[in-house]
């Protein structure tokens, strides 16, 4: 890809009876050039007509010094990449959307797409990605399903997702393991804490207790921060029984604190969200779609590349490149090693990675309708956009490049 054609390179006009007139070709032109701008054999000086001869040879000579120079310039002209900036929605750290950008630009994969990636992040809740997306000061950004779902019914940005990695949502419910609490029925009469940044309950917290047969009048449920040290015995007024949590998150942290665990995941109860994917601004579709296509393969690619078990030391070195070096390593492995579970489903063995069906979306937006999420559902190829991952798959395999 993005190779010199023979088009690219220029035909010089025939000088003469004896002069070499060549195409020379981006594919083997060294070969090329040397069949086709070799000098003539010096002639005796007795030959008749030598003199004329000899200004000729010398016309030809100059003109094949002129292309010989020629096919080294361009054997020596680097590629020209195109720059592009992807702003991840968070601080830096092994999230797999995350993490599949970073190897991507660390491997090379953007640049063999024809892309000069430049990587920047977002303060926490401050949406200035999305801002800036809506303004096209950046090509793309990523998002989780429910999220972007509600987003797009409640503001209709001119926004699309063109790859999701994420076939299972973030989060999960999490206890300690001598909590008595061994299923979500077992919440009965219990304090459930959820994230003080939902705006109501999470629509997939209540359909799990629809399936254990309880609701909002069977639990308590409170608003909490961030810090998962409120689901501890000792941790004093405000402590809940469970918390919501995400999978690849608040786990590692209680474990590594000495804690035993166990997280209640939606899927496990037969709810399904979708988690993280990659979001563009339709202009870009519409105006630049090799881009695209080239981001989508790169960042695929990328993600082959994190789950084959033997380079994970080198995922982890990458995503520490970009953590930064007071960044816990064991953590951000443990990340993107949890959120590496959850990227395949029947949808990517159908198609691929960062593939999901209209009607996987559908069934998420069931939910968020039923528990209040959303009012209706969305059209959903108003917001989602396969194309691209569908391109650069063939029979299950990633093409490339």
């Amino acid at each position: 890809m993005n190779q010199s054609s023979s088009d690219d390179w220029p035909v010089l006009a025939r000088a003469g009876p004896s002069s070499v007139g060549s195409i020379c070709s981006g594919s083997g032109a060294e070969g090329v050039c040397a069949r086709h701008c070799r000098a003539q054999t010096p002639l005796p000086p007795d030959y008749e007509g030598g003199e004329t001869m000899k200004k000729q040879l010398l016309f030809v000579a100059v003109i094949v010094t002129f292309i010989l120079a020629g096919c080294a310039g361009r054997a020596a002209q680097p590629k020209t990449l195109k720059p592009i900036t992807f702003q991840a929605a968070y601080l830096a750290q092994g999230n797999i959307s995350f993490a599949a950008a970073y190897v991507a630009k660390e491997k090379g994969f953007f640049a063999e797409q024809g892309l000069d990636v430049t990587i920047e992040h977002s303060s926490p809740g401050g949406g200035e990605q999305l801002q800036r997306l809506a303004a096209k000061d950046i090509q793309f950004t990523t998002n989780t399903g429910a999220n972007f779902v509600k987003l797009v019914a409640e503001q209709a940005p001119p926004f699309v997702a063109v790859s999701v990695l994420g076939q299972e949502g973030d989060h999960g419910i999490l206890v300690l393991e001598d909590s008595g609490i061994t299923k979500i029925g077992d919440l009965a009469g219990k304090r459930v804490g959820y994230k003080s940044g939902e705006a109501i309950e999470p629509p997939w917290l209540l359909a799990m207790l629809k399936e254990a047969g309880l609701d909002l009048k069977s639990v308590e449920m409170v608003t909490v921060g961030f810090d998962p040290r409120v689901v501890l015995p000792d941790y004093g007024e405000g402590r809940v029984d469970a918390l919501q949590v995400f999978k690849s998150n608040e786990p590692d942290t209680l474990q590594r604190a000495g804690y035993k665990v166990e997280v209640f995941k939606p899927e496990d109860y037969g709810v399904h969200f979708l988690g993280q994917l990659y979001i563009t601004h339709q202009d870009f579709i519409r105006d630049d779609p090799e881009m695209v296509r080239g981001f989508v393969r790169a960042t695929l690619k990328g993600l082959e590349f994190i789950l084959d078990p033997a380079n994970a030391n080198e995922v982890t070195d990458i995503v520490m490149k970009y953590a930064g070096k007071d960044a816990d390593r064991g953590h951000n492995e443990f990340m993107w090693k949890t959120e590496a579970q959850y990227v395949t489903s029947k949808d990517t063995e159908a198609v691929g990675l960062g593939y999901v069906s209209n009607e996987a979306w559908q069934e998420m937006m069931n939910v968020m309708v039923e528990y209040g999420s959303i009012k209706e559902p969305v059209a959903v190829d108003r917001f989602w956009d396969p194309q691209f991952v569908q391109a650069v798959y063939k029979n299950g395999k990633l093409v490339w490049p």
